[in-house]
């Protein structure tokens, strides 16, 4: 019995120094990483150069959200004193640098936003209807967008590895009449909320498969709490 206990022992240290260091879902060495927390990486397959990871937004998106700004205040009759342009650049820098990372396509606009929150103190994790719930708002939220008509969506269970619960939004709909695609990933990975937001422009007829792609490659990385 001693000789049990004892063996117990080292399979308990062994356990514990294993979780201090390893992944709870492992990033391949062929995936490009990107930092997320102290605790959290995304880890993530890209399919050739033309595709780009970084944690600060592409210009390309940037010019994007200036204009969306711009668009927002004339909607609502507040340009009575029309801001500057690096006004605008300013504001939607500040908005997107609210998100922990991009991966872009720089020619073609094509953009996924990955975005993590953290639970406060005090809230309770959700269950899997709470993500699906929290996924659909994301589609009416779409819906109620400036410049969004005829969107066509869909809520689905998906897989996102490393998460507990994820939810799928695939979506088709009209910016200022232009065509574009969404694709949205609602996920919980205690203690985080993630959400993977990709946007197409439907310029390149190769954006959107090699996006799947990505995404099914994707992994959330954790470091376990010593």
């Amino acid at each position: 019995m001693p000789k049990l206990r004892v063996l117990f022992g080292l399979f308990v240290i062994l356990l514990a120094c294993s979780c201090t260091q390893d992944y709870r879902a492992s990033i391949a060495s062929d995936m490009e990483s990107l930092v997320l927390a102290d605790d959290m990486v995304l880890g993530i397959r890209l399919p050739g150069d033309n595709w780009k990871i970084s944690p600060e937004p592409p210009l390309t998106l940037v010019e994007e959200m200036a204009a969306h700004i711009e668009h927002e205040l004339e909607e609502k009759g507040q340009l009575a004193s029309p801001p500057t342009r690096e006004q605008l650049k300013n504001a939607a820098l500040k908005k997107l640098q609210s998100n922990e990372g991009y991966v872009f396509n720089p020619t073609t606009g094509a953009h996924l936003d990955v975005d993590i929150s953290r639970l406060g103190e005090g809230d309770m994790a959700p269950s899997a209807r709470g993500v699906e719930n929290s996924a659909r708002y994301a589609v009416s939220s779409l819906e109620g967008d400036e410049g969004v008509s005829a969107v066509v969506a869909r809520v689905e269970k998906n897989r996102l590895a490393g998460t507990q619960y994820a939810w799928r939004i695939s979506a088709d709909y009209k910016m200022h009449e232009e065509p574009r695609r969404f694709v949205g990933i609602v996920a919980f990975a205690s203690p985080y909320w993630v959400y993977l937001y990709y946007t197409d422009p439907l310029k390149n007829d190769t954006d959107y498969g090699e996006m799947e792609e990505m995404l099914r490659s994707a992994v959330l990385g954790f470091k376990a709490t010593p």
